[in-house]
């Protein structure tokens, strides 16, 4: 009986060492995990983040690493404000803490100027073409007329001499040249249009074809006969007088044989009860208003 208590006893000692062992084993495998880790993360050792705002890529690498610490380009953005490649943006913020062997995320400003897809501006008039260019980036820096039946509509657009397609990528700041529809089949410089009131019909095609311009339609306010047709003579047209044309542009014009009549007529048809001044400055030939309400 005694051997038998004897060998449980070992047994449980043996068991009770085996586990004292295990947990001692346990507790040195993690100190040492602790140790290593402080030493790998640099446990309670930071250093200053310095400033690298402003700086070349390069310039902001090398500073980053005299700390200790690594430089990642995390995005980059356009502006005309700051050198290309320069840091414009950094995380951490300069002068806080932060361990060893940690990143700087930045935003540089990029090498290349940003590439902007061109809209397709074709077929609407040229202010809202250059309106739209603009707030994309773009400057429209000429506007060049070329024949077309529909003035200042845009129908192209060039860079350096180069057509450009809507859809096509161009930098952005890039000079743009409207190509525009001058309003005739062959007109390529700009020109006034005269003032045809009281001309005769021939008077009036001889002084337009004088001004580079052509007559378009015409009527009369009665119907004219042989012998009285040189009598008639424009009492309203469109374009106006002084307005702003392209050579070969086509003017319309209305003929009366009583010119005076004609015009108190239109002023008393247009408001029966305007001021007398305003009449008065019809009858002084004042007659830009009328010729706008007529056309």
């Amino acid at each position: 009986m005694e051997f038998k208590a004897f060998r449980t006893k070992s047994k449980t000692l043996f068991v009770f060492i085996n586990v004292f062992m295990a947990i001692l084993a346990v507790i040195l495998l993690v100190i040492l995990l602790y140790g290593w880790l402080n030493l790998y993360t640099d446990h309670g050792v930071e250093v200053e983040v310095p400033n690298v705002r402003g700086m070349a890529v390069e310039e902001a690498e090398s500073l980053a690493e005299s700390v200790g610490m690594e430089l990642n380009i995390v995005d980059s953005v356009y502006t005309t404000k700051v050198p290309r490649g320069i840091v414009i943006e950094q995380t951490p913020p300069a002068m806080s803490r932060a361990k060893r062997h940690r990143y700087i995320y930045v935003v540089i400003n990029a090498k290349c100027k940003r590439q902007i897809p061109l809209p397709d501006v074709q077929q609407i008039s040229y202010r809202q073409a250059q309106a739209t260019l603009e707030a994309m980036g773009l400057r429209v820096t000429n506007i060049v007329y070329q024949p077309f039946e529909h003035r200042d509509i845009v129908i192209g657009m060039t860079f350096n001499g180069r057509k450009l397609n809507p859809g096509e990528r161009i930098e952005e700041g890039s000079s743009i040249v409207l190509i525009v529809g001058s309003g005739n089949r062959g007109g390529t410089h700009p020109v006034v249009v005269p003032d045809l009131r009281g001309k005769t019909l021939e008077e009036a095609k001889a002084l337009l074809e004088e001004n580079e311009l052509q007559l378009g339609a015409y009527d009369f306010d009665e119907q004219p006969t042989e012998d009285n047709i040189g009598k008639f003579v424009v009492f309203t047209q469109s374009p106006l007088k002084g307005s702003d044309a392209i050579d070969g542009d086509e003017v319309t014009i209305m003929l009366t044989r009583n010119l005076n009549h004609k015009l108190q007529e239109m002023a008393e048809t247009r408001s029966a009860s305007a001021p007398k001044e305003e009449i008065l400055e019809v009858e002084n030939n004042d007659q830009d208003s009328i010729d706008d309400e007529w056309f």
